[in-house]
């Protein structure tokens, strides 16, 4: 009987003691699941991430009954093998902190290791007093400051480290499968809080890059514009020191520093060495980033002054057809812990560089007209060069007259007897002009039929013209080679030193011009005066054509739809002017409306446009085809800032019974910044009669986004080198959804132009724009064409 009775005793006790395990259990899973609401609610109201490492270090302790909690930040990025800083921390005695109290710090200490694990290797590491069977001094020394049980879970999202979150807890007990798992489960969530600040970090350093790019720099173009766009990418990046450098043309293993700042200061600029520098390894993958221990490889050009540098970050900049012409960076004082960033909005900053850099190249080949090399037995145009530049550096007292001669009609010669008889007869010229000069006269081929002299004894603008004439007299004689007598004549231009020009480029230069004004006034020689204008043969042939194309009215409009990417349906159109000459045949609008803006006839051409596009809707809706929205004309910056543009357009539309509304204007971006106060008032006069406005080529200028908000825009349309590439640079697109974002928030209409494909089309309808033209969807069209297409 005694037997039963203690049987039934030890059963019901171990009853007892299973019914109270099982409460025990209980009541940690809903201290656990407590503990995950209040750090998902902390999650969720935290304004920022010091905000919510606090508010879950408290929960920690007030909900989930552990003594302490704290949090490493993120390590240093150059320095994996290093906790970073204690970012906050909270315990039963001094409440939540950004720092650690005395007594955790020696906590903190003993489980540094333990810690560092746990970030290394991206898994919980725990420690129980209860199930601890090493031998090392942790255990006495955790004993003596009171703590029975730490863990250390690591704080990742998507594989990134972004800190760890550390447990002590005084009470004995073992650390059950259960309340591990929920505890990670709660890191998730927390290093996913993290994670989320971060990106908005990120958006708004990159936003600001772009607010930078277009609001920050006054300077349009120029040395100017990259000395300011330099200072400000700088500042958006909290970077101590920023630069652009060019590649130096004449020795591919150089660099030129156009310009530099340092802790905010601007330097002067240097040329440097490019062999074992950062920049270097920038040329060969398009980009550098060094974390750390930079200034050691930093050019000695230098002297020394950036041996503090610490990280680097460098970006190739390449002209539109690839080809590398510069580097833009920023290097920094402390090692570089956010390089995504850093790398995102220094490509932002470099499309800006490379473009100003790719004008200023343009602008200097427009400036420069083109020379072909050729072999000859005069000196070749490297070997003038060199020999002008070495003239110009001595700056001597001396004065000197620089002659470029160029053969008139020598093309009809080649034409008609051949290149080699052509080759025959510039040998033949040369003699002549060699024996024409005195003996230390330089005289040089520059290629084609082009030579140039520089002339010592011809130092004036009389002496130049004699020898001018002296050089023209030499080929009164025909030259005849072989059986071909070849009449000849030459114009000249000349410059004289210093007068037109202290360097070689100058007075090449000016001599270029001169010599193209003989040539129109058929003058066998003309000197340099400053009022004259440089003219290339090409650009006068097309400036000639394209008047006659306006006086015969010649030109017609091809037109593009513009789509509603969500339906597929027809929201609009853009007007596009086309030509085609019975000499030139069909000219492009990039060759012919330069020279229309140059020319002064930009406004005439777009007088042509506004009264075709008119009269073509009114011709359509005689045949009963109505376009469903707008009829876009793109309007230059000279006829927009005329006075009587609105009448120009309301004249048009009654003259040819159409309603104002159904035409949009279409001005660039740089268009209306020219002279901001006029656009906006004329944008008031346009919309007040109901035509549409959009903002064309946007991302591209230099628009004050003060004075966008005071535009009475109706869209925004994005630039085709942004869509373009949007799909493969992160830079790119978040340049489009900044626009878009940045059009929505001032209530404007985003229109992507240059669609290709249904990637972009996605992307475009997942950022918030919902319209697009493109040859995804049709390429320009003519009239007949687009209303079979789209009308019916």
């Amino acid at each position: 009987m005694l037997r039963i009775v203690a049987s039934l005793s030890g059963f019901e006790l171990a009853r007892r003691r299973m019914g109270e395990r099982a409460d025990e259990q209980i009541a940690d899973k809903q201290r656990i699941l407590r503990l995950l609401n209040r750090v998902n609610e902390a999650r969720f109201h935290a304004t920022d991430e010091q905000a919510l490492l606090k508010a879950a270090c408290r929960a920690m302790v007030e909900v989930g009954g552990y003594s302490a909690a704290w949090v490493h930040g993120r390590p240093f990025a150059a320095i994996k093998r290093e906790l970073g800083p204690v970012q906050a921390s909270a315990d039963v005695e001094s409440g939540d902190l950004a720092w650690l109290s005395p007594r955790q710090l020696m906590v903190e200490g003993v489980c540094h290791a333990l810690a560092l694990t746990a970030l290394e290797t991206q898994q919980a590491v725990t420690w129980s007093s209860s199930t601890v069977t090493d031998d090392t001094a942790r255990t006495p020394m955790l004993h003596e400051l009171g703590v029975n049980v730490f863990m250390a879970l690591p704080l990742i999202y998507r594989g990134q480290s972004l800190g760890v979150l550390c447990l002590s807890r005084t009470e004995e007990a073992s650390i059950t499968t259960r309340e591990l798992r929920l505890l990670s489960e709660l890191a998730d969530d927390v290093a996913f809080g993290i994670d989320n600040f971060l990106h908005r970090q990120s958006e708004a350093r990159i936003q600001h890059a772009v607010a930078q790019v277009a609001t920050a720099v006054s300077a349009q173009h120029g040395q100017a514009f990259l000395t300011q766009l330099t200072d400000h990418m700088a500042n958006a990046l909290a970077a101590e020191v920023g630069f652009i450098a060019t590649l130096d043309e004449r020795d591919p293993n150089r660099a030129n520093v156009l310009s530099l700042f340092v802790n905010g200061q601007p330097q002067a600029p240097f040329s440097y060495h490019l062999a074992g520098v950062p920049c270097q390894d920038v040329l060969v993958e398009q980009e550098c980033i060094v974390l750390e221990g930079a200034g050691i490889r930093l050019p000695r050009e230098a002297n020394g002054a950036l041996e503090w540098v610490n990280a680097y970050v460098g970006r190739r900049l390449d002209d539109i057809e690839g080809r590398p012409v510069g580097i833009i960076g920023v290097m920094f004082k402390a090692p570089l812990e956010d390089a995504h960033i850093v790398r995102t909005v220094l490509q932002i900053f470099a499309a800006r560089a490379a473009s100003e850099l790719g004008r200023q190249k343009d602008e200097a080949r427009i400036r420069q007209l083109a020379f072909c090399d050729a072999d000859t037995q005069l000196p070749n145009r490297a070997d003038f060069i060199q020999h002008l530049e070495e003239r110009v550096i001595r700056k001597t007292d001396s004065r000197f007259a620089l002659l470029l001669l160029d053969l008139n009609h020598f093309k009809e010669i080649n034409d008609t007897a051949g290149h080699d008889i052509g080759d025959l007869v510039l040998k033949e010229v040369a003699q002549r002009f060699r024996q024409a000069l005195p003996a230390d006269e330089y005289l040089a081929r520059l290629g084609g039929d082009e030579f140039v002299v520089v002339c010592d004894n011809a130092n004036d603008k009389g002496r130049a013209l004699i020898t001018a004439e002296r050089l023209c007299n030499s080929l009164e004689n025909p030259v005849v080679i072989e059986q071909h007598s070849c009449e000849l004549s030459v114009s000249a231009g000349i410059s004289l030193y210093p007068v037109h020009g202290q360097t070689a480029q100058a007075l090449l230069k000016h001599a270029d011009i001169a010599m193209y004004q003989a040539k129109r006034h058929k003058l066998p020689a003309r000197t340099f005066e400053h009022w004259m204008g440089r003219a290339v043969a090409d650009q006068l042939r097309i400036a000639k054509r394209l008047a006659v194309a306006l006086s015969n009215h010649s030109l017609y409009l091809h037109f593009q739809p513009q789509v509603d990417m969500r339906t597929g349906q027809l929201m609009g159109a853009e007007a596009l002017c086309r030509w085609w000459d019975d000499e030139l045949g069909e000219v492009s609008p990039s060759q012919f409306v330069p020279i229309a803006e140059d020319r002064g006839m930009i406004v005439a051409l777009g007088n042509c446009v506004i009264e075709q596009a008119c009269q073509q809707l009114a011709a359509w809706q005689r045949q009963g085809c109505q376009l469903s929205g707008q009829l876009s004309i793109n309007i230059a910056a000279d006829q927009f800032e005329e006075s009587d543009l609105t009448d120009t357009l309301l004249n048009s539309c009654r003259a040819h019974g159409i309603a104002p509304d159904q035409l949009s204007v279409e001005i660039t971006e740089s268009g209306i910044m020219t002279h901001p106060d006029v656009a906006i008032a004329t944008t008031e006069v346009l919309k007040s009669h109901g035509l549409g406005l959009s903002i064309d080529d946007f991302g591209t200028g230099y628009s004050s986004l003060a004075y966008l908000k005071r535009f009475a825009a109706d869209r925004i349309k994005i630039d085709i080198s942004f869509i373009r590439d949007m799909l493969v640079s992160d830079s790119d697109r978040t340049i489009v959804a900044t626009i878009i974002a940045m059009a929505d928030t001032l209530g404007l209409q985003t229109i992507a132009e240059g669609i290709e494909c249904q990637a972009q089309v996605d992307a475009l309808l997942e950022m918030g724009c919902y319209q697009a033209q493109g040859y995804f969807y049709d390429a320009p069209l003519d009239p007949q064409q687009f209303a079979e297409r789209w009308l019916k």
